[in-house]
């Protein structure tokens, strides 16, 4: 081995030792950096187990969610649960408060830790939402609702319940109900029309043909003899299939919701027919006056119905009924 060789060696040795001395270096750095992250961490785990709150759900010092005198903090939310519901949706929390906090998303802290804010959601009373419409800002509503988006979510914690709440009221004790929906369906027809051809006929030759085109030669040549060389008879059959589907489009509803104070508010919005279904299922009161009136009747019908049997019984002369059923009458 000659010098060169040696020398070669050499720096290869130097260039694998300088590497090695890299790696180590860097392998270093990185535990030292991992020590410091772990570090704050476990300082910031300390900090916030010492701030009392009534509970704590954490992942990491990006990642928390706590509850704290019925108020829920986290890095990037913070309001009041007080008269608030939960929603699930897309995968997400979200806290709708009937006041200008309106719709609160609580960022994910993964499936497991999730299910831990809905269960202590639970535990202190905040009610799920059982059925909402999105409501969208108009002029009229400004005047009753802090629109902090262009959105803002009617919703009820029990299907049953007359009234419902609207997140971002500016009253939070004012409650509202539907009283009329007007929509009509629209659907569109899209057409697909499906056509295949095919060509039928027979394909024959001239005598001589080819030898013409052999004679005048080159590609002009071969052009004209293989044109003169097919005799083509031929019919073009063509087929088609049409198709059409229908779908519908969301089409404009006016609908009309009135506040415990009596006042009444028209929104038009985007509906499908099944959203008017649900609307009209859950929140339509529109027979409640005619609801009231059976209602009215069938008390008339039993107070009538128990005078009757006090006087069969003895109780009433035929004169105190007439008068008891008089002042039925009269309301």
């Amino acid at each position: 081995m000659g010098a060169l060789g040696a020398l070669l060696i050499f720096f290869a040795l130097v260039l694998v030792g300088t590497l090695i001395g890299l790696e180590k270096q860097e392998n270093a750095r990185k535990k030292i950096e991992d020590k410091k992250k772990l570090d704050e961490e476990k300082v910031f785990r300390l900090k916030m187990t010492k701030m009392n709150f009534d509970k704590l759900i954490i992942v990491n010092k990006n990642q928390w969610i706590a509850f704290k005198d019925n108020k829920l903090i986290g890095p990037l939310i913070e309001c009041s649960l007080d008269n608030s519901a939960y929603i699930i949706g897309d995968g997400r929390i979200i806290i709708l408060s009937p006041t200008p906090n309106g719709i609160n998303i609580i960022p994910s802290l993964g499936d497991e830790k999730d299910k831990e804010i809905i269960g202590y959601l639970d535990k202190i009373n905040v009610p799920m939402v059982q059925c909402s419409f999105v409501i969208h800002e108009t002029d009229d509503l400004r005047d009753y609702v802090t629109f902090n988006t262009d959105v803002e979510c009617a919703y009820k914690t029990d299907k049953k319940e007359k009234f419902f709440s609207i997140s971002g009221s500016k009253n939070p004790n004012l409650k509202w109900k539907l009283t009329n929906v007007e929509f009509t369906p629209h659907y569109v027809t899209d057409y697909e029309v499906t056509t295949k051809s095919e060509e039928t006929g027979r394909v024959g030759g001239h005598a001589g043909a080819a030898t013409i085109g052999g004679l005048i030669g080159g590609t002009t040549g071969a052009v004209i003899g293989s044109s003169l060389g097919r005799e083509i008879n031929s019919t073009t059959v063509s087929y088609s299939s049409n198709s059409a589907q229908e779908r519908e489009v969301p089409s404009t509803a006016l609908i009309t919701i009135e506040s415990s104070d009596g006042d009444k508010v028209k929104i038009a919005e985007q509906y499908y027919e099944d959203d008017i279904i649900i609307l009209k299922k859950y929140f339509l009161v529109e027979n409640e006056t005619r609801e009231e009136s059976n209602q009215n009747n069938s008390n008339f019908v039993a107070e009538l119905q128990k005078l009757k049997k006090m006087m069969d019984e003895g109780l009433l002369t035929e004169e105190e009924f007439k008068q008891g059923k008089k002042k039925l009458l009269e309301g």
